[in-house]
């Protein structure tokens, strides 16, 4: 269903576009499948012709063209709903739609509602519904999370899945929406909204308006959304990569997707839940963006004071770690000098991740191919022998002075150079020095992703671009519903016109047709199982069944 986001922006176009533009004339099958006894009167819609178009509004998944003469055209966009001007192609897909339900022949433009429900109603009863929940909208700029917050408590009894998909209580919410948030709250949509506390429910409504904004930038700038996605329409969650409840539930028992270990309701789960990668870039405070007390003078000063205001004690202390046999000093960050400031801020801008390089700054410049020999010979020997043949052995130090400094473990690399340790500086590692005689770099692999483990022989490419395509399922009501077929992965600007059907092997069912996959909806044992099915409608069904997998 087009939820509130791709609302927002269709009534944002149409305003754009067409605001102070006169209607000319009307068509569409809102007039072509009229019964006789409609035709033969006139239509409701006729009363917008020579009317100006004064205003556009949008609530939730409603948009209101506002008239003169107190006339306003409602728009719902339905499930698959879009707005289209001077009968262009589609914005999602390819080639153009039928005849619309509803076209609008104005001064400059045609105006086309496409696969949407429109209705005629009263100017002023539609701008009256507006300012009463526009601060409950969840795209709305002037969003109130206080009030929406309370506008949720107001239903105890019912499930929290159904409350924040009543449409009088957070307009433009929408099944996506729905799931992402109560995973990004730690939330157990089988829950009732009593079950919850305050805390709870305004973290929630936090993480509606959170991923709206989301939702609204992708569609606003053609960035696919789908890798923003944790659990809608996943299998397995995101953060303890167990497998994800796939059920219909509550009054309008809409697909839900949940995780019954990570979504418990509780703070101590809530405060647990990871920074998301989005466009939002949400972040978490840490030790250098919060307000610290002077250990001399007690006094509170703020996060980027590196002194005192009051006393000038430095914020960090200054302990120094002797070596045996050695001048090495560890610095931290409250250092006066000037170079170790400096040095300090440049390691806090580098990431934790980064690579770092072991260098020799001394006058002697050692000879290449000895060089080389010692380097070799650390590469291909083990981790128990680079320990023992190096001569000095490095650790890293942390970026703040309150995290202890971690004995040498068994498995850290040692290099040796044959240069004094006073002679050695670590250093970033950039591109220029990849290369050099006299460097050594370690570089730390991660893990590889389930998916990245697949051969490519076993990926269907689409025939445009060579690259993996997409699997889908087809969703709309008609023979074809249920069956699996390929097309490009590609953004929609950029899709070639690949298409393939994806169930050669499925077996067939008792009417000699190829048989569908569902997924077990039931919270029970068998929950998300995929199974073999008739495809054609539940009252023409016939009794075939069979599991897609090999279990008993």
């Amino acid at each position: 269903m087009v939820e509130g986001p791709g609302c927002k922006l269709n009534g944002e176009k149409l305003r754009k576009r067409a605001k102070g533009q006169v209607v000319k004339a009307i068509s569409g099958n809102v007039f072509e499948k009229r019964t006789k006894a409609e035709k033969q009167v006139v239509s409701p819609y006729d009363k917008f012709i020579g009317k100006k178009l004064l205003d556009v509004k949008t609530l939730g998944k409603e948009l209101f063209a506002i008239f003169e003469d107190d006339l306003c055209l409602r728009v719902h966009f339905l499930m698959n709903g879009s707005l289209r001007f001077n009968n262009e192609a589609r914005e999602f897909g390819d080639g153009k739609a039928a005849e619309p339900r509803l076209r609008l022949h104005m001064s400059k433009d045609e105006v086309g509602f496409y696969d949407s429900a429109v209705e005629l109603r009263s100017a002023a009863e539609c701008i009256e519904k507006y300012n009463l929940y526009i601060d409950l909208d969840i795209c709305s700029p002037t969003f109130d999370a206080k009030r929406a917050a309370l506008a949720l408590m107001e239903h105890p009894e019912r499930l929290v899945c159904d409350v924040i998909l009543d449409q009088l209580v957070l307009p433009g919410v929408g099944n996506i929406i729905k799931n992402e948030a109560l995973f990004d709250a730690g939330i157990n949509p089988n829950s009732k909204v009593k079950e919850l506390n305050p805390e709870l429910v305004s973290h929630l409504v936090k993480m509606n308006r959170d991923f709206t904004s989301i939702f609204y930038k992708c569609r606003k700038e053609g960035r696919n959304l789908h890798k923003f996605m944790r659990v809608y329409k996943k299998t397995d969650c995101p953060e303890c990569n167990s497998k994800l409840v796939r059920c219909k539930l509550g009054e309008y028992e809409r697909l839900t997707f949940f995780c019954k270990q990570c979504q418990m309701n509780t703070i101590r789960t809530r405060k647990k839940l990871p920074k998301k990668n989005s466009l939002l870039g949400w972040v978490e405070a840490g030790k250098n963006q919060v307000l610290w007390n002077c250990s001399v003078c007690t006094l509170e000063n703020k996060p980027a004071n590196i002194k005192c205001t009051a006393c000038l004690t430095p914020k960090y202390s200054k302990p120094t770690v002797h070596h045996p046999g050695s001048s090495v000093q560890l610095f931290t960050p409250s250092d006066n000098s000037k170079s170790v400031n400096s040095h300090h801020s440049q390691m806090q801008r580098e990431s934790s991740s980064s690579v770092y390089l072991l260098e020799d700054s001394s006058t002697h410049t050692p000879d290449s191919s000895q060089v080389n020999i010692q380097l070799n010979h650390l590469v291909d020997s083990t981790p128990e022998e680079r320990c023992r043949i190096g001569k000095y052995k490095f650790r890293k130090i942390s970026h703040s002075p309150d995290e202890p400094i971690s004995p040498l473990s068994t498995h850290q690399n040692t290099v040796n150079l044959n240069s004094p340790i006073s002679h050695l500086r670590i250093l970033p590692l950039t591109p220029k020095r990849l290369d050099s005689p006299k460097s050594l770099h370690m570089k730390v692999q991660t893990p590889l992703k389930s998916e990245n483990l697949k051969s490519q022989e076993d990926q269907i490419l689409c025939s445009g671009h060579g690259k993996p395509a997409k699997k889908s399922v087809v969703e709309k009501k008609n023979e074809n519903r249920g069956r699996i077929f390929y097309v490009c992965n590609m953004p929609m600007v950029k899709q070639c016109k690949f298409f393939m059907w994806g169930d050669d092997f499925h077996p067939f069912c008792n009417h000699v047709k190829k048989s569908v996959i569902r997924k077990v909806l039931k919270q029970n044992a068998n929950n998300g199982r995929e199974f073999y099915c008739c495809p054609l409608p539940k009252p023409k069904q016939c009794d075939f069944f069979q599991w897609v997998d090999k279990k008993a």
